[in-house]
């Protein structure tokens, strides 16, 4: 995986795993003390800080294929060993999970993922939300050759699909091991389908697809690895994704800075979000008026109904709601 990350990310991560072994070596060690394992040194295990201050989860994957759709606003997701969709004009991925994922609620894909996905799958709905003219004499999807950030990614899933459509793509999420190398591992398995299956090797999607980079990034820090790891000229970027990254009121405006940080001066950010329960809708709501204080214009598009993907979970809360920021 090392071709999808920067150098200082691959020590960073090396680091970890020296850390999980050591750890693993000792409860070994110890097998009479089984149940000290089980309520003292495992919580050792999945507690673990990095250097950033995060908790490291524990060790678990899970490898799932997800494809657009014009028929369902779903789309559509299974197992790895699903088919791929053959509906015209659908986009197919590949992500990773965590499933034992302790930090943040990145270990599932939230209906505001999906959503933000199915926009950017469909070139024409792209061309509408980017505020951009379609062409019907061109083949061209509107993401070829953009720049593309996500925020908070989690399973990643607006990245992959703007990986396939030909955007340059840097995915970052907390700082957590397990997390990151499930992103990287993401763009390899998607990279290597691309490979293999409609893409010859001068497509340049396959060439944009090289370029992209996964990183760990907090919100309202530098901006330096994210612009590293983007390369080439470029400083900025053309369109940010933050899915489901507002439910908290208190980060809105490390969220905030990141965005302005590094969105370019033409860039469109998009923050798709469910209303889940956890504080008052009008707190969740006013990240819209902080995003006005910072100078950024403010849109708010068509609401869109998706299916939870919990059945103990309320419809409201796969209502998804998008806001617009641009300069």
């Amino acid at each position: 995986l090392e071709r999808w990350i920067l150098p200082s990310t691959l020590e960073w991560l090396r680091e970890g795993d020296a850390k999980r072994a050591a750890i693993q070596a000792e409860i070994d060690e110890d097998e009479a003390g089984y149940a000290n394992f089980l309520f003292s040194q495992e919580e050792k295990l999945r507690g673990l800080e990095n250097e950033r201050g995060e908790q490291e989860p524990a060790a678990g994957r899970e490898v799932f294929r997800w494809s657009s759709s014009r028929s369902n606003p779903d789309g559509f997701s299974g197992p790895i060993s699903a088919s791929r969709s053959k509906e015209d004009g659908a986009v197919n991925i590949i992500y990773v999970l965590n499933g034992e994922s302790l930090a943040g609620f990145g270990d599932q894909v939230w209906a505001s993922s999906r959503h933000i996905s199915q926009c950017l799958a469909d070139a024409s709905v792209c061309c509408e939300i980017l505020g951009e003219e379609a062409s019907s004499s061109s083949s061209t999807h509107p993401l070829l050759g953009k720049t593309f950030l996500e925020l908070g990614a989690g399973a990643g899933v607006p990245s992959w699909t703007a990986l396939n459509c030909g955007a340059r793509v840097v995915c970052t999420d907390q700082a957590v091991t397990d997390r990151v190398r499930s992103m990287a591992e993401s763009v390899q398995l998607n990279y290597e389908e691309m490979m293999k299956n409609e893409f010859a090797e001068d497509d340049k999607r396959l060439i944009y697809a090289a370029k992209a980079r996964v990183c760990p990034y907090d919100w309202g820090t530098s901006i330096d690895e994210i612009t590293e790891a983007l390369g080439d000229d470029a400083e900025r970027f053309d369109i940010i994704v933050a899915a489901d990254c507002v439910f908290k009121p208190w980060l809105h405006d490390a969220l905030l800075s990141s965005i302005d940080m590094a969105l370019s001066p033409t860039g469109i950010a998009f923050l798709p979000f469910g209303l889940h329960g956890n504080t008052k809708d009008e707190d969740v709501w006013s990240i819209a008026g902080k995003a006005k204080e910072r100078g950024l214009k403010v849109t708010k598009l068509e609401p869109k109904q998706l299916t939870p993907q919990k059945t103990c979970m309320d419809a409201k809360q796969a209502l998804v709601h998008t806001i617009r920021l641009s300069r």
